[in-house]
């Protein structure tokens, strides 16, 4: 992205407007990872029952799949946290990539 100054006159902390540079892709590439990062998140509670599952199954192994139950019901309320973060910055990222396309096609 390139913007011009329409007066030539920079801002309080030196730069001008012809000085910002947005590289879409990359802002696009990190949006879609963090899409990919949600996804993961949300599936992870039937994994968790499997490993728990797994665990208990082949090794009778009681106790550790317990702890397998426990450390997923732990996580639960921090996995809904870290979703919830992640569709904040996911939204950002869209309104940088939309904010700059508008001022993109205004100059």
């Amino acid at each position: 992205m390139r913007v011009d100054s329409l007066d030539g006159e920079t801002g309080g902390n030196g730069m001008s407007a012809q000085d910002v540079i947005i590289d879409y892709d990359l802002l696009d590439g990190i949006r879609s990872s963090i899409r990919t990062a949600i996804g993961e998140l949300e599936d992870a509670p039937e994994r968790s029952a499997d490993i728990a599952g797994a665990i208990d199954l082949p090794y009778d192994m009681a106790e550790l799949s317990a702890a397998a139950a426990d450390f997923c019901g732990a996580w639960e309320p921090k996995r809904e946290d870290l979703i919830a973060t992640l569709e904040d910055i996911s939204t950002y990222i869209s309104d940088v990539i939309d904010s700059y396309i508008g001022l993109d096609r205004w100059f």
